[in-house]
């Protein structure tokens, strides 16, 4: 029956893998592309914006039944696209890219999003927060071996201190990310990281060190054949002969850098060149040559909807008018700058109402999707367990017997363990009860025979004035046997069970003991600490007997001078720790679990410490003394 069983499971199982197959290949055809999507969403982040939206609403698409980590993927490519102007929508899709991969192992996804999260305060200039998620997604890349990542992170921590005006501190990660780009041969990155650089030494009026980077930079920016790249250090270039008072060069490089924007139609970059231009033109008294650039700032401006380049060169016309005395053509640029500006607060007003409008949208979508995967997810149980419900049930009953089968064994092995351990602690006792006796019987028997016959031997001493001299010779000395006898027995009587451990409890018999060994031999520090409450009677004659041993461990064979004792009690357990400097030994033969230790006190040890639950480390070498180190846990 158990057989047919089986046979029968298994064919289920396989039936379910060949109606699952082409439900596999499906997703992993999505998969491919969502990756590739998002490659293609990388590649445009710093090209074209509206492309980075488009594959990120495809992905969105794609990866509604995919693992959480795809659809991160499309959420992040929306906080890309939007941290251009709506920094509060873009910081709120970040912070949900993580919320959702918060139990993910996508580092790289989580890297990023930390990442974008920094470029969001950066644009609040919160720098603050900015070097806080930078920092985090530079830690996560460094863990995963991502160059790539850690250059690009370790630039923008320089560019967050650059804008902080704490310029060290913004070259030395600059120069870190030009390191690491280098030798990850990620060349766009370096250059990137070079410009701002060029940045640093140009505001720190290093204009000699800005030319020579951008001079290079243009040269590296040529053999990658990225007029992109070549324009941000011309315009560098401008800017530093701009502010080494060297108009002429400024105005030839923010011309070549406005011919390379033109062409590449990146029309932001050529309004803020015309801007720079016409202040440069109106610096110089060309006025003619700045009412020129400031109207193409203008008439640009227009066409991307530019305003606040609008009202700047609005505002810079209407001086240039005034100087002419041209007061009409002035009050007319005047109206016409606050217009503008108008415009720029009505704008930003109607742009927070649209932000605040598609982050409740945002929201109320999180909270679709949730259902929609919640209720998806309810239908792929149902279907999975449409499919498997005939092989649980013959399965059932199969899996019931085994359980109780080992409840049963469980439970056998609870009872073999629990009267193991009753056995153990029967023997315990039963030895510290028979040394009692025995110590007792050495004490008031032959101890107390012998005590007699010594004193009598004395007393026959005192008498022994009649005797010859080698009869006197052979009292003296059986009366001396007969005290060292006495003491011998006196001494093996306290060993088995000091009167200090019976009466006054452990540290007592402890210090007894150590007290009776000669400090020429051995000079032995003792220190306690938490035991001012009794425990355990067993605990503490295991701890008597183990701390006995090792201190005649050390005696026999440490050759030390030295032995430190320290036990300490709180309320989880008792610690126990005996060290001592002498010529230690070779512990690698106590790894070896098939292999029994060395001598028989260290079975003792090991195994009375063992019956308590506790654990013990022996940690020596050579030449360098041991450490005996014990832990008993305190029963709850």
């Amino acid at each position: 029956m158990r057989k047919t069983s089986e046979a029968t499971l298994l064919f289920l199982f396989v039936c379910l893998l060949f109606s699952c197959n082409a439900t596999y290949k499906k997703e992993d055809e999505r998969i491919n592309k969502v990756n590739s999507w998002f490659s293609q969403q990388n590649h445009y982040a710093q090209i074209n914006r509206d492309s980075v939206l488009h594959y990120a609403l495809m992905i969105e698409k794609a990866a509604i039944n995919l693992p959480i980590e795809y659809q991160a993927m499309a959420v992040m490519g929306k906080a890309r696209f939007y941290v251009g102007k709506k920094v509060k929508l873009s910081a709120k899709l970040y912070e949900q890219s993580l919320t959702m991969l918060a139990n993910s192992q996508a580092d790289s996804l989580i890297g990023r999003a930390y990442n974008g999260l920094g470029v969001c305060y950066i644009k609040t200039s919160d720098f603050s927060n900015a070097l806080q998620n930078y920092f985090k997604a530079l830690r996560i890349f460094e863990k995963i071996n991502d160059s790539k990542g850690v250059g690009g992170v370790l630039a923008n921590i320089g560019e967050v201190y650059q804008l902080k005006s704490d310029l060290p501190t913004a070259k030395r990660y600059i120069l870190r990310s030009m390191e690491v780009n280098k030798a990850s041969n990620n060349i766009v990155s370096y250059l990137n990281a070079a410009q701002t650089l060029a940045n640093i030494y140009g505001m720190n009026n290093q204009f000699d060190s800005a030319f020579a980077i951008d001079k290079i930079g243009i040269i590296a920016a040529d053999s990658l054949n990225s007029s992109h790249i070549k324009s941000t250090f011309y315009n560098n270039m401008g800017n530093c002969y701009m502010y080494s008072n060297r108009p002429d060069s400024a105005f030839y490089y923010f011309n070549k850098c406005l011919l390379l924007d033109s062409a590449n139609n990146n029309l932001n970059f050529m309004v803020d060149n015309y801007l720079t231009l016409g202040g440069l033109a109106l610096q110089q008294k060309q006025l003619l040559q700045a009412k020129d650039f400031f109207q193409k700032t203008i008439i640009l401006s227009d066409s991307i909807n530019e305003n606040q380049a609008k009202y700047q060169a609005w505002q810079q016309l209407a001086i240039i008018y005034r100087q002419e005395n041209n007061l009409i053509n002035a009050i007319t640029a005047k109206d016409s700058a606050t217009t503008v500006k108008d415009r720029i607060i009505n704008e930003n007003s109607e742009n927070k109402i649209a932000e605040l409008q598609e982050l409740y949208e945002t929201e109320k979508k999180e909270q679709t999707i949730a259902l929609q995967q919640s209720k998806l997810s309810t239908q792929q149980i149902l279907l999975a367990g449409s499919a498997v419900s005939l092989a649980l049930i013959l399965f059932s009953g199969w899996l019931m017997y085994r359980r109780y089968t080992l409840k049963k064994e469980k439970e056998m092995q609870e009872s073999l363990l629990q009267q193991r351990e009753k056995a153990t602690f029967d023997i315990l006792q039963a030895e510290e009860k028979e040394r009692r006796r025995i110590a007792a019987e050495l004490h008031d028997g032959v101890g107390q025979v012998m005590v007699a016959a010594w004193m009598n031997l004395q007393v026959l001493e005192t008498q022994m004035s009649a005797f010859d001299l080698p009869q006197q010779q052979l009292l003296a000395k059986a009366t001396l046997m007969v005290g060292e006898g006495c003491k011998e027995v006196r001494e093996v009587s306290h060993s088995m069970m000091p009167n200090a451990l019976l009466s006054k409890g452990l540290i007592s018999a402890i210090r007894n003991f150590t007290q009776q060994i000669d400090s020429k031999v051995i000079d032995i520090n003792l220190h306690t600490e938490g035991l001012d409450e009794p425990i355990d009677e067993v605990v503490e004659s295991i701890l008597y007997r183990v701390i006995q041993e090792s201190v005649n461990n050390t005696i026999r064979h440490a050759n030390a001078n030295q032995l430190d004792i320290s036990l300490h009690k709180n309320p989880e357990g008792i610690s126990l720790l005996i060290e001592d400097n002498g010529k230690g030994f070779d512990t690698s033969f106590l790894m070896d679990t098939n292999r029994k230790l060395g001598g028989l006190g260290l079975q003792n040890i090991k195994s009375r410490i063992a019956f308590l639950k506790g654990s013990v480390h022996w940690d020596s070498s050579p030449g360098n003394g041991t450490v005996v180190s014990i832990y008993i846990p305190i029963k709850k």
